[in-house]
């Protein structure tokens, strides 16, 4: 897999697009509010992994 700084920014936008719909989701859809936790999770601990390989890779955050 080859990480590039597009990949690393997707994968943090990805993590507010789920932020957002369980924000939403909570105030009408209480039952979703496990599935979205868990898909947040996901998407949380894939994003500090692209984060991590990407400053080993370059030595930079962004």
């Amino acid at each position: 897999m080859y990480l590039t700084k597009t990949r690393v920014i997707i994968g943090d936008l990805f993590v507010l697009v789920v932020l957002g719909l369980m924000y939403s989701a909570t105030k009408g859809f209480k039952e979703n509010v496990l599935a979205l936790s868990l898909v947040l999770l996901v998407l949380v601990a894939r994003s500090i992994y692209y984060h991590v390989n990407w400053y080993k890779t370059t030595k930079r955050i962004y």
